[in-house]
């Protein structure tokens, strides 16, 4: 006959360090990554503000005017004797007719306006990025 140990103990335990690593990883690869889909083209612009603001197009080559005056294609520095060819590459490389103008709210409107002109010489459709808000409410 087979001897039956009955004073064995049923472990019962689970182990959750795993799990919770596991859930920490994804976390911090969520929040990382959000980081980066906010974030268009990695440029700090104080967008100005607008009550009749609204989404942007999805797909749109993007230009970018910084407070200093600087001008980037889609995070791409730029100069603006050099805007027009690299804008009229961008375009006609990804067939896209939408050009949308990031520009910081106290940029003078005369580099604004340059970026416009070029963008309508190439017949692009133009948008203007804006926040929602109210119109020279200050961003906090």
């Amino acid at each position: 006959m087979a001897r039956v140990r009955r004073n064995k103990q049923v472990f019962s335990d689970i182990n959750i360090t795993p799990l919770t690593d596991v859930c920490l990883v994804l976390l911090i690869i969520f929040m990382v990554t959000a980081t980066f889909l906010t974030q268009s083209s990695g440029l700090n612009v104080d967008l100005p503000k607008a009550d009749s603001a609204k989404n942007l197009p999805q797909k749109s080559v993007e230009v970018t005017v910084t407070k200093a005056g600087d001008m980037y294609v889609d995070g791409q520095g730029v100069s603006k004797p050099q805007l027009s060819g690299l804008l009229q590459a961008r375009l006609q490389q990804s067939s896209l007719k939408n050009v949308v103008i990031r520009a910081d709210a106290d940029v003078p409107f005369r580099h604004v306006a340059d970026a416009m002109d070029v963008a309508y010489a190439m017949g692009a459709d133009i948008t203007v990025a804006a926040d929602v808000g109210t119109p020279g409410q200050q961003q906090k």
